[in-house]
């Protein structure tokens, strides 16, 4: 795979365009755009670190597309320290939201952001908000992050399993509580009212990462 197949991946895994890959990145539009049409043959080992600091990709193949897009850690690698101004996101399953966190997970994902150490990640499991999140891509959920109209979070109804979805504000009820919609993007979904439901807001989405389907 030529560097701008990998840079590609990279933009379309992670929902980036070239200005704000740059952005993350420090650099300039233009240089991604070099790797990005070829121009670009080979990437500077700082780089490649870099990348690898800020979307969890190996190293290596950034450079020079050689072995796997991404590292398989064992559990002992993952109680090795992350690098410096990155933080280890745990990452589970819908199942396990709420229950206490397993530190020998060997899944996790890299993020540079400012974010809570309970932070999880976890893998979306269904069609409910296609067309921007499909099965298989990961977001970063913090649960000390209030959400504001607009947001995705991770919301239990009716004490069921967990779902992600669309807040939207209704406004107050007749005692003064605020209620909410939580919204799926897929049409074939219902919208879940907390006029009707009992709900529990367990986290925000603060990032979300596209992966290519192979």
């Amino acid at each position: 795979m030529a560097l701008s197949d990998r840079i590609k991946l990279v933009l379309k895994e992670n929902n980036l365009s070239q200005y704000e890959l740059a952005k993350r990145m420090g650099t300039s539009q233009a240089t991604i755009a070099f790797w990005c049409t070829g121009r670009t043959k080979n990437l500077r080992g700082d780089y490649a670190a870099k990348l690898s600091r800020l979307f969890g990709y190996d190293a290596g193949w950034l450079a020079n597309g050689i072995g796997l897009p991404r590292p398989v850690y064992s559990g002992q690698e993952a109680l090795s320290p992350a690098e410096i101004g990155t933080q280890k996101i745990p990452l589970i399953e819908f199942k396990d939201i709420g229950k206490p966190i397993n530190t020998m997970l060997s899944q996790y994902l890299l993020t540079d952001m400012k974010i809570s150490d309970n932070a999880f990640a976890v893998a979306i499991k269904d069609s409910s908000m296609m067309p921007k999140f499909e099965v298989g891509d990961r977001v970063i959920i913090d649960p000390e992050v209030p959400p504001i109209p607009g947001d995705f979070v991770i919301v239990k109804i009716d004490n069921n399993e967990p779902i992600f979805r669309k807040i939207r504000e209704l406004g107050p009820d007749s005692s003064g509580k605020l209620q909410y919609e939580f919204v799926p993007l897929n049409d074939d979904y219902s919208t879940i009212s907390s006029e009707r439901h009992q709900f529990e807001i367990i986290g925000t989405m603060l990032e979300h990462r596209k992966y290519r389907k192979l």
